[in-house]
């Protein structure tokens, strides 16, 4: 709570009784003098005696939210005090925490006893996990003699999920010496065991048609296949703070959200085992899943996820890879292909492991660091490498 007063004309008069106090004295002067000091002191007491009573309450929505949603902010300021308040400005600071602009302050009156609510709609527009701050409340009195301010705290947070880009295929291009030979999530299938079967797609393979069931039914039926048991996928989120210092407006983040998301969601949907690192701080973070309905949790880590890491998990992803069944892939995702990540590749291919790695950066801002010999010397190996820039469609550039 603080308190001001700003009219200039009140330090005037002031500074003049004083002055006239001192310099000629008596029953006037100082009469004048307590009833100015009264003037001052009774509208002060009134908003003090408000601004005590005065309460307030946030409400905020606690159903999964995400990004592109809408949601409604609600708040209600209640005079309980049998005073009147004559002006109460509101302003509202949880919309410039969820949207990064300003909404214009709310300026009425208030009744004794009466309360005042108000409710503002707003679209999410980027993934995070929000400690809600403060609604401020600014009173004055009828005169505009004194300013007196309270802070109404939120004690509700806000997790925004980001939205799940959904991928038909993830392909990888393994470039070979005698050319490129397109690597799907075919590999994973056990073509012995059927799983279910559904109305045919262009781009399905002739060899999973069901021949006699479309016979039967009028029309082409596509197999689909079980996975297999010893299928794996372990993706490696490299958040070392120092890659990401400089990223602007937290776009690099987001990018990797994204690409890290769509892929998991990818895999979850067909049953293939996937598993999350990356770190938070000086925490490890490790999920797993294995169905779609396996997603949430990912989706809380992510809403989270920051640059914020105190380590290079190059080191970290080395050791791991001990630990890692032979044939597993290995996905990198990293802000920074320098010739430490292009060397972490071709150990784990020696491992006999399958390393993918995918470089986010942010070529509007000069954001993230590409060795193009390194990109070059991977792929030469066998390694399949993504450059995805800030700009890129994940969608076009994962599938093609």
């Amino acid at each position: 709570m603080k308190s001001t007063i700003k009219n200039k004309k009140v330090w005037l008069i002031f500074i003049i009784l004083i002055a006239f106090l001192l310099l000629v004295g008596g029953t006037i002067p100082y009469f004048l003098f307590y009833i100015f000091l009264l003037t001052l002191l009774v509208p002060l007491i009134h908003n003090l005696m408000v601004l005590h009573r005065l309460k307030g309450y946030v409400k905020i929505p606690k159903d999964s939210i995400y990004v592109g949603d809408e949601i409604t902010i609600s708040y209600e300021i209640d005079n309980k005090s049998r005073f009147i308040v004559p002006y109460l400005e509101i302003e509202n600071t949880i919309f410039k925490d969820l949207t990064g602009s300003k909404a214009p302050n709310i300026i009425t009156t208030l009744e004794p006893k009466e309360k005042f609510y108000h409710k503002e709609t707003i679209t999410l527009k980027r993934r995070g996990y929000y400690q809600l701050g403060q609604i401020k409340i600014l009173i004055k009195d009828g005169f505009g003699l004194y300013t007196l301010n309270k802070n109404i705290l939120s004690q509700t947070s806000l997790l925004v999920y980001p939205e799940p880009i959904s991928l038909d295929a993830f392909r990888t291009t393994k470039v070979e010496q005698l050319g490129e030979l397109m690597i799907e999530d075919l590999a994973f299938q056990d073509k012995s065991r059927i799983s279910s079967v559904r109305e045919y797609r262009e781009g399905d393979s002739v060899k999973s048609i069901h021949w006699k069931l479309s016979a039967k039914l009028g029309e082409l039926i596509t197999k689909e296949y079980e996975n297999k048991g010893d299928t794996n996928v372990v993706i490696f989120m490299n958040n070392y703070k120092k890659y990401l210092e400089n990223d602007v407006d937290r776009r690099l983040e987001d990018k990797m959200v994204d690409i890290s998301l769509s892929i998991i969601n990818y895999y979850l949907n067909r049953n293939i085992p996937v598993q999350l690192l990356t770190q938070y701080e000086d925490q490890i973070v490790d999920i797993e899943g294995q169905q779609s309905t396996d997603l949430k949790p990912f989706l809380t880590i992510f809403a989270k996820f920051k640059g914020n890491g105190y380590k290079n998990l190059n080191p970290f992803i080395q050791y791991r890879s001990n630990i890692l069944k032979k044939g597993t892939t290995v996905i990198i995702i990293t802000p920074n292909l320098d010739k430490a990540t292009g060397s972490l590749g071709i150990f784990l291919k020696s491992r006999f492991l399958k390393p993918l790695i995918i470089m986010a950066w942010d070529q509007q801002y000069n954001n993230g660091f590409l060795d193009s010999s390194v990109e070059k010397s991977l792929r030469q190996d066998g390694i399949p490498v993504y450059i995805i820039d800030y700009g890129t469609n994940i969608k076009e550039a994962l599938e093609g």
